[in-house]
C-alpha cells in the first residue's frame, strides 16, 4: 500500500512539473485598424500663388510679361467617397487671400506703367484618388476656378490712370497632390494647381490709341490641414 501511494505521489508530481514547463500559446496579434477615407472635410491652409499675364499689343506687338507672386492664405470644404478598395473620387470648393502687387514699365512705351493687383481666387473641383497605403492617398483633380484680377496702366512719369480691367478672371483648373491621414480624423495634404485664366484686353490713349490684349496664368502651391467627419470610422481586423 505504501509503495503504490508513493507511486502515485511520484506520478502527479511529475505530471505537475511538465505542464508548469509548457508554454502558453499566445494570441494571434492584433493589427492596427483601417481608416476608410469615406466622409467629409473641413479645414484650412497656407502657401504661395502667383500670377504670369502677357501683353501684345495690337500694332506695336509683343511687350513682354508681367509676373508676380505672394503669400496665400484660405479654407475648404469638401467630401470624399472611396470604391473599389484603393479609389477616392470627391468634390471641392476652396477659397483664399492673396496680395499679389507689381508693377513694371511697358518695354515697347517706357512712357506707359503696367500694374497689376490680385486679391483672392477660388476654386471648386472634383478629385480621383488612388489609396496607396491606408493612410496615404495620391490624387489629381481638376475643375473650375475664378481669380480677383484687376490690371491697370498708368503714366510712368506723372501716375496718372489711363485704363483700367478691374473683374474676375475665370478658368480650368488642373491640379495633382498627396493627402496624409496621420489620426483618425486628421489629414495633413500638399497640391500644386494651375488655373488656365481667361483672355482679357485693355484700351486707353496717351498719343495714340492703345489696345493691349492680355493672356493670364495662375498657379499655386497650398499646404493644409483637414478635419474630416461623418465617415464609417476605423475598420478592425475579424478572426
Amino acid at each position: 500500500m505504501l509503495r503504490s501511494i508513493i507511486a502515485f505521489a511520484l506520478t502527479a508530481f511529475t505530471t505537475s512539473a511538465i505542464a508548469a514547463d509548457m508554454s502558453v500559446k499566445a494570441p494571434p496579434p492584433v493589427p492596427p485598424p483601417v481608416y476608410l477615407w469615406t466622409g467629409c472635410y473641413i479645414g484650412g491652409n497656407v502657401g504661395w500663388a502667383q500670377v504670369s499675364a502677357h501683353f501684345n499689343d495690337n500694332v506695336l506687338g509683343d511687350d513682354g510679361r508681367l509676373t508676380s507672386s505672394s503669400f496665400a492664405g484660405g479654407g475648404q470644404i469638401g467630401c470624399d467617397y472611396q470604391f473599389a478598395s484603393n479609389w477616392v473620387f470627391g468634390i471641392q470648393a476652396m477659397i483664399d487671400g492673396t496680395d499679389i502687387k507689381r508693377n513694371r514699365v511697358s518695354f515697347i512705351d517706357p512712357l506707359v506703367t503696367l500694374h497689376t493687383d490680385s486679391n483672392w481666387f477660388a476654386t471648386v473641383t472634383a478629385r480621383l484618388g488612388y489609396v496607396i497605403t491606408p493612410t496615404f492617398l495620391f490624387y489629381a483633380k481638376g475643375g473650375w476656378g475664378s481669380v480677383n484680377d484687376r490690371f491697370f496702366v498708368t503714366t510712368t512719369v506723372t501716375n496718372v490712370t489711363l485704363a483700367t480691367v478691374d473683374r474676375n478672371a475665370n478658368g480650368g483648373d488642373v491640379g495633382v497632390g498627396f493627402e496624409w491621414m496621420f489620426t483618425r480624423n486628421w489629414t495633413f495634404w500638399v497640391e500644386w494647381d494651375h488655373i488656365f485664366l481667361n483672355h482679357s484686353s485693355i484700351e486707353f490713349t496717351r498719343v495714340a490709341t492703345r489696345f493691349d490684349n492680355i493672356s493670364r496664368d495662375f498657379d499655386k502651391v497650398l499646404f493644409g490641414i483637414n478635419w474630416r467627419f461623418g465617415g464609417p470610422g476605423p475598420i478592425g481586423a475579424r478572426y
